[in-house]
């Protein structure tokens, strides 16, 4: 019998071909996925690697900032009180270090007394033993802090925190800046504040500390308390009183001829010691960010220079006088008009005022005998003089912004330069400069450097003096004594007559000076007006210098500037109780 066996039937295609591409499908997809995890790897071993070691570190460890307290700057006065200009608005933040606390729950209820608003969350922060650095309160009024540091509680610190506040306004601000914030940083700007910055701004203190990998404070770890160190007091060389006397009259000048600039300085000319300086327009320094014009900032005392014109003229007689070529009554025949190549120089009024002693020349501001004595010295040597009384150099002030002047002019060896520069044009020099050659000059003949800082005190109590600095002798006392009498003929005889002051010996010299036109030769109409003043004469206290930049109204200084001289001589007469000299 025959036996059948069945055929085994192939699998269909399509099945097959599936099969197959679904394989193929698992194969990519597993080296995507190990392709995907290597790169992941390595992203975080390398690429990240410093992001999270970074975040580590910050879980584990603390790192707070402590500022330190900015110093004071103070006015003074005659009697060598101390006047705040620039303070610190001081807050307090409450820190604990918990572990340190002796009684949580006792220190806890004193606080919260003292502290209502944060008297619900103190027991909980206090609690935290594994915590070093506890922030129990921020914004802590000095008067409460005082309270809290009385109570002399274990585990307690204050920190404090400051703003700069200008307590006096707009007093002395020209001289004074402002502080700016950055970021928590404060860095003084113009004035003082910006001149003295690293003293007035201490170095800041840190506290550190580290937790370990589960979050807690680790009670042996790292901890590092560096305290600031406070900011260093500057007191000023200024008195308030007179400080308050020179901006009110300046306030006065502006009000009454509406000056782009008004400017002024009270100095001691035996010291260089600047006693008021000011300003007009001028600026709150506690609004400074309102302030649309810059300019307001500077200090033009320093940081302007100008043709000064004829105050200018005592500097000439000085350098005649002492190299012997002319006497307080050298005469000499006044042309009215000189001239120079194309260049004609004449007196202001271009009149011939005859036969004039240098005395007289003083009296009635006579250009051609300012020319007169210069060329008797020659201009080498008056070159000389010029530079010896600080002309083209600066003063060494100790505010920001001084500029050296510009006398470059005089070097070319042109005639018509030197005469001009006989009576203060064609040279520019600052307020100070022209004020320290005065200055000299009332001083027997020796040149001080000016100072506007009497003294720093640290921290600790600790005073450092600054002491008066002899620049160098310009002329002799005999020399400076004969030009004082001059000056002081020149109050009573001449131009200057509305300066005097009745009993006293007052010299002094104004200047109404051209300014010069802008990118080419030649003047404007628009003018400066100066005045310098000394009194009493032969044993001054003070010298006072006064500027307007283009005035209206009036033409000469001698109308303008010479009874605001007037008045605050008068003030600092009295003010420093000087008897008189004639009665």
């Amino acid at each position: 019998m025959a036996t059948f066996r069945e055929k085994s039937r192939p699998k269909p295609l399509g099945l097959h071909r599936l099969f197959h591409w679904r394989l193929i499908f698992l194969t990519l997809f597993f080296f995507a996925l190990l392709a995907a995890v290597v790169l992941r790897v390595f992203s975080v071993s390398i690429v990240e690697h410093r992001r999270f070691v970074l975040a580590a570190e910050q879980q584990h460890e603390l790192f707070q900032v402590l500022p330190s307290r900015r110093g004071t700057v103070y006015a003074q006065d005659k009697s060598g009180a101390l006047h705040p200009l620039a303070i610190q608005k001081t807050f307090f933040s409450v820190i604990a270090v918990p572990n340190e606390v002796e009684d949580p729950e006792g220190t806890a209820k004193v606080l919260g007394e003292l502290l209502p608003r944060e008297s619900a969350e103190i027991p909980q922060r206090l609690s935290k033993s594994d915590d070093p650095y506890e922030v129990l309160a921020r914004k802590v009024d000095e008067a409460t802090a005082e309270r809290i540091r009385a109570l002399n509680l274990a585990g307690l610190n204050l920190v404090e925190e400051s703003r700069r506040i200008y307590p006096q306004g707009k007093l002395a601000a020209s001289v004074l800046g402002f502080v700016t914030y950055d970021d928590g940083t404060e860095e003084g700007a113009y004035g003082i504040e910006q001149h003295y910055q690293a003293t007035l701004a201490g170095e800041r203190g840190f506290f550190e500390g580290e937790k370990d990998a589960g979050g807690y404070w680790v009670a042996l770890g790292k901890r590092i308390l560096n305290p600031p160190v406070h900011g260093t007091d500057v007191v000023l060389t200024l008195d308030a009183n007179i400080q308050f006397k020179l901006e009110e009259e300046l306030d006065l000048l502006r009000e009454k001829w509406q000056p782009e600039l008004a400017t002024g300085i009270v100095l001691e000319p035996a010291t260089g010691k600047i006693l008021a300086l000011a300003a007009r327009p001028t600026y709150d320094p506690n609004a400074y960010s309102s302030e649309k014009d810059f300019s307001v900032f500077r200090i033009p005392i320093v940081d302007s220079q100008f043709e000064l014109g004829s105050v200018f003229k005592p500097i000439t007689m000085a350098a005649g006088i002492n190299e012997g070529v002319i006497t307080a009554s050298t005469t000499y025949g006044d042309p009215g008009v000189r001239r120079f190549g194309t260049f004609s120089v004449s007196n202001f009024d271009g009149r011939s005022y005859g036969t004039q002693t240098m005395t007289q020349v003083l009296e009635k501001s006579l250009n051609t005998g300012a020319m007169f004595a210069m060329e008797r010295v020659g201009q080498e040597r008056f070159f000389e003089y010029i530079k010896s009384f600080g002309f083209g150099e600066p003063t060494g002030i100790d505010v920001p912004g001084e500029l050296a002047g510009n006398i470059s002019n005089l070097s070319l060896g042109r005639d018509v330069d030197y005469a001009t520069a006989s009576f203060g044009q064609g040279i520019a020099m600052t307020p100070l400069q022209i004020a320290m050659g005065m200055a000299a000059i009332a001083n027997d003949g020796t040149l001080m450097r000016p100072y506007i800082v009497e003294k720093l005190i640290d921290d600790s109590g600790a005073e450092e003096i600054r002491r008066p600095q002899e620049v160098r002798r310009v002329i002799s006392p005999e020399s400076s004594e004969t030009l004082t009498r001059m000056l002081v003929s020149a109050v009573r005889n001449g131009f200057e007559n509305r300066a005097g002051v009745k009993g006293y010996f007052v010299a002094g010299k104004t200047g109404t000076a051209q300014i010069p036109l802008q990118g080419r030769r030649g003047y404007s109409d628009d003018v400066i007006h100066t005045f310098v003043g000394y009194a009493p004469a032969f044993q001054p206290r003070f010298l006072v210098l006064l500027e307007l930049v283009k005035p209206r109204g009036n033409r000469f200084a001698a109308n303008t500037l010479t009874p605001v001289f007037r008045n605050i001589a008068q003030f600092m007469l009295n003010y420093y109780e000087v008897p008189p000299d004639e009665r």
